[in-house]
């Protein structure tokens, strides 16, 4: 019953205040004749713009190209109502931040021996009321059960076709949350621990189920492309990735450059503790 309020406040919340933004463009689908244009936000977040605003569209498509920082408020429909071009966020596209190329990601998941444990992990995590944006959160969880508890644990990522978005007018194309391998009546399971959404471990069908408004299945894929390459296929797809995966553009760049990310990264750890937790470190 629980994840069923869950989800009413999911699909509500939007009703009552603009979203304000400050991020780059990821990706402009046109849509077909008399769709409204979708520009989907590193955020995560979608936002549209109306067939008509060709003005507009043009102006999104050179700031997608220079890869410029916007302050972007979006209305309840998830409007764009107004935008301007800012100063970078952070410097997290300082060369500092580049991940170099490696051969072989070494890397092992902690195995929780049960789920008693797994669930006092889980309550250990911080949780702020606000509006913050989904990887930030996700990696500052990981990031302490990291530093306090040595648990190495995954990503899980679900994407949303672009298919899914225009049918039910959803609000983000991403959506990741952390996962742990627990030992549960003799077998190792993976186990979704998304803070923001649930009141404890979940199985994966359990956690995509509060986003999912047509009960579907989401096959998982091994490579982005899988789910980049067809916007229109199905509904949504999942990943996983290691913790230290920040963004999607991290597992992009796995596939494309061969650039895998071993460790945390300062910028990426300092961004993600202002943005999600209003904590400077």
């Amino acid at each position: 019953m629980w994840l069923v309020v869950l989800l009413s406040i999911f699909v509500n919340c939007a009703v009552f205040a603009d979203v304000q933004l400050r991020t780059k463009v990821y990706d402009i689908d046109h849509g077909h004749d008399g769709e409204e244009t979708l520009i989907l936000l590193t955020s995560g977040h979608v936002a549209r713009l109306k067939p008509t605003k060709n003005k507009t569209q043009n102006n999104f498509e050179q700031i997608k190209k220079a890869q410029q920082w916007l302050d972007v408020t979006l209305n309840a429909k998830n409007e764009i109502e107004r935008f301007t071009v800012t100063a970078a966020a952070s410097d997290l596209s300082g060369k500092a931040n580049l991940v170099q190329p490696l051969p072989n990601e070494d890397y092992v998941p902690t195995v929780i021996p049960s789920m008693e444990e797994a669930r006092a992990i889980f309550r250990q995590a911080r949780y702020v009321n606000k509006d913050s944006q989904c990887f930030n959160r996700a990696h500052i969880w990981s990031y302490e059960w990291f530093v306090n508890n040595n648990v190495n644990s995954n990503k899980t990522w679900i994407f949303f076709t672009r298919r899914y978005i225009r049918k039910f007018k959803f609000e983000w194309w991403f959506h990741v949350a952390p996962s742990v391998r627990v030992m549960e009546d003799g077998i190792v399971k993976e186990k979704v621990m998304d803070v923001k959404y649930s009141r404890g471990p979940l199985n994966l069908k359990n956690w995509t189920d509060i986003f999912m408004r047509d009960d579907a299945v989401c096959p998982r894929v091994e490579t982005y492309s899988d789910y980049a390459n067809y916007p229109e296929s199905g509904t949504c797809f999942y990943m996983r990735s290691s913790m230290y995966y920040y963004q999607p553009v991290d597992i992009e760049s796995q596939e494309t450059w061969g650039t895998m990310k071993p460790n945390w990264y300062d910028t990426e750890v300092k961004a993600a503790y202002l943005e999600a937790f209003d904590e400077v470190i």
